[in-house]
């Protein structure tokens, strides 16, 4: 197993972690499974209402929000026994598609992917509401675990608009301190989007080096024993 698909497998795992504060083999039961259903179509209903851009913004982020605690669910399984079990997930699996909340699998990771579009849509809605900045990293981390296989330096479809972006995001979620983000994904993935764009002349190599390399000097700092910048050495070696 390369480093990178590793360091995949760690945030699902934390993510659904996270979402279900269990770890179980029938990661859904009856109840969250009529529960889940529930709050997409009141959350549909609110924004297919016509209301004002603030809670149609709210009402886009929580759909966003619930559909990406079931698709960690479900990658969990995918993960741990190579298909989605149990009878409650198989369930939920088809009358998510019947509601029209499909989950998209991508061929190339094998594994069921964000729908980032509920993200930018609400954040477009309304980039100050209070969980803007939330909704900016499972944007920032989502396209990120998403867009590669072995090499994150080499996403299957990223263009330099949509790497600008996500280096603004980047930078805008290190000054947030909220629960809900993780420091050290962000500072990773941002370490990640400047190689990137030192690759593709988006940043010069002088200004794009001194901000790589002070966040992998945080992250040595920070979270020593995490694999991360064992990662971000092997793609770049540094001094």
């Amino acid at each position: 197993m390369t480093m990178p698909v590793y360091l995949r497998i760690c945030a699902l795992v934390f993510g659904s972690l996270i979402a279900s504060n269990c770890w179980s083999h029938e990661s859904i039961t009856t109840e969250a499974r009529k529960n889940y259903l529930s709050k997409l179509q009141e959350s549909f209903q609110v924004q297919a209402g016509n209301p004002s851009a603030p809670v149609k913004a709210k009402a886009l982020y929580q759909m966003g929000a619930t559909l990406e605690e079931i698709r960690d669910l479900f990658n969990q399984d995918i993960i741990s026994h190579g298909a989605v079990k149990g009878l409650e997930s198989t369930m939920l699996l088809n009358e998510l598609a019947r509601a029209g909340f499909k989950m998209e699998m991508s061929p190339k990771i094998g594994l069921y992917v964000s729908q980032l579009h509920y993200y930018r849509d609400a954040l477009k809605l309304d980039g100050k509401a209070s969980y803007a900045d939330h909704a900016r990293y499972l944007l920032l981390k989502n396209h990120f675990y998403d867009s590669f296989t072995d090499n994150p330096l080499a996403p299957f479809s990223q263009t330099r608009d949509e790497l600008t972006e996500l280096i603004d995001i980047g930078e805008r979620l290190l000054k947030v301190k909220e629960n809900n983000i993780n420091a050290e994904e962000v500072k990773f993935i941002l370490a990640i989007h400047y190689l990137q764009a030192m690759q593709q002349q988006l940043i010069g190599k002088e200004e794009g080096q001194k901000k790589y390399k002070k966040l992998l000097a945080e992250l040595r700092k920070d979270y020593p024993q995490s694999l991360k910048p064992l990662t971000l050495e092997a793609l770049s070696p540094t001094p």
